[in-house]
């Protein structure tokens, strides 16, 4: 890799791991390429010589925050066995990125649904739809094999338990949002703990 190469990267990473903090702040929307530019002490065409327009880098967003999202909640649950091991490694590694603030403005992608749900389909309402159908397919797979391997009872649905668990998840945000509670996440965890236990063997 040439060293204008590598520097052009370094660059394109700088803008896009910004790019996400800010959007889950203030929404994609709201992401514009001269806040960036402000944000990062650079110029507009510096940011423009790297996403050209507005879309291009929206795109890029979701794409870096699904990336970050894998990375703290997808691939710590894959270690885990198949069936209900995974599913519970799923549930708590979820509320550990919100704890751990993986996003400064909470998840992501919860906020990005909520921004984008009331919009015509367009290239980055589908992009962000796509990455959280993909997600929510990951807890039904989980669960269905879950049911499969006899760890959840076998009159489960899978789909009803993805939305419930779901459900849960974005109340977490809300909950948060609205200081109902000094701790929020272990509200959740003993709301998520009550939830497996109405449907484990």
């Amino acid at each position: 890799m040439s060293t204008r190469t590598g520097t052009r990267n370094n660059a394109r990473d700088l803008i896009l791991n910004r790019a996400v903090d800010l959007a889950s702040i203030y929404g994609l929307n709201g992401l514009t390429i001269g806040q960036l530019a402000e944000d990062l002490s650079m110029s507009k065409g510096g940011i423009c010589a790297h996403f050209p327009t507005k879309v291009e880098l929206q795109l890029a967003t979701v794409k870096r925050a699904a990336s970050r999202f894998r990375h703290a909640v997808i691939e710590p649950s894959l270690d885990e066995s198949p069936g209900l091991p995974q599913l519970r490694a799923l549930s708590e590694a979820w509320l550990r990125y919100v704890e751990d603030e993986v996003f400064p403005g909470g998840c992501f992608f919860t906020n990005a649904m909520l921004e984008l749900d009331d919009l015509e389909s367009n290239e980055v309402r589908d992009a962000v739809t796509w990455q959280y159908n993909w997600y929510v397919d990951l807890i039904e797979r989980c669960t269905r094999e879950a049911i499969a391997r006899g760890h959840l009872r076998p009159d489960v649905d899978a789909r009803r338990f993805a939305l419930q668990l779901d459900g849960i998840f974005a109340a977490t945000l809300i909950w948060r949002g609205l200081r109902r509670t000094e701790n929020p996440i272990e509200l959740v965890r003993q709301s998520v703990a009550d939830l497996f236990q109405r449907v484990v063997v």
